[in-house]
């Protein structure tokens, strides 16, 4: 849920000057249609022309409503044993490709081409879907080649985290997203949210391209010349590396042990 604060822009009238509204991502749209939709019957007269806020005032018309939308009745929560469930009332979904090619001297990559099919519903404005798609692209060729946040004082910046420069990106008709428009049943006008899925699996279609390129896997973010050089020669070697194992915590796997003896 987001909580966003509205405050009247100087030099211009409205009725609350200042006000929180409180979203549900995704679905916020659909409460702001039916706000907008209380608000524009208010408005219209007899004769289907709308009232200005004076007569509105004037007639003694209430000047503000709340929209509401409720998404419990088609949603389920995610079952806390299995962790099964529908807990989001629209999704959005796509396929990502990409093309590198690898400098198996140095283990450097190139991003050649990455192209996106998405469906994220009926499309109300393309510039800002595609302002999603396009730098959510980005950052995942970022977030597959060069950004690393380990290290807070070596990463604290920018640059020194490996933000992407332009010259790692494709463009043209090597960097392409298109669309298939299905409409949502509970989504405002049939749409969906859209940014989520831009950034979610674009970065494992670097990785398993560069396998293609040249038989080896990087297990560990980012993909950088020097882990992609030592995953080579150990494939020489005729050895494969392994992912650094992840620490969740001393007892974690006590726990899980524990959650799968003791079910709610």
């Amino acid at each position: 849920v987001w909580e966003v604060e509205a405050t009247l822009k100087p030099g211009k009238r409205h009725a609350v000057p200042k006000r929180k509204y409180y979203y549900d991502e995704d679905n916020w749209g659909n409460a702001i249609i039916d706000g907008a939709g209380k608000l524009m019957n208010a408005m219209r007269k007899a004769d289907g022309t709308y009232r200005t806020y004076d007569e509105m005032i004037k007639e003694g018309i209430e000047t503000k409503y709340i929209g509401a939308f409720n998404t419990g009745p088609i949603t389920t929560p995610l079952d806390i044993n299995t962790s099964q469930g529908s807990p989001c009332a629209e999704y959005n979904y796509g396929v990502f490709t990409a093309e590198v090619e690898v400098e198996v001297a140095t283990g450097k990559v190139k991003v050649l081409a990455m192209h996106c099919v998405a469906d994220p519903g009926p499309i109300g404005n393309y510039l800002a879907v595609d302002g999603q798609g396009y730098s959510g692209m980005m950052h995942s060729i970022g977030y597959a080649l060069s950004e690393d946040y380990s290290d807070v004082k070596k990463h604290a910046t920018l640059m020194g985290a490996g933000f992407p420069y332009i010259e790692m990106i494709p463009d043209g008709e090597n960097f392409t997203v298109e669309y298939t428009q299905t409409p949502r049943p509970s989504g405002p006008y049939g749409s969906s949210g859209c940014s989520e899925m831009f950034q979610t699996s674009d970065h494992c279609a670097v990785i398993n391209a560069i396998y293609h390129a040249c038989g080896v896997h990087s297990y560990n973010l980012p993909a950088t010349p020097a882990r992609v050089k030592e995953a080579l020669e150990a494939k020489a070697k005729g050895t494969e590396l392994k992912p650094d194992p992840y620490y969740l915590g001393d007892d974690f796997y006590e726990k899980l042990d524990y959650m799968k003896a003791n079910q709610l």
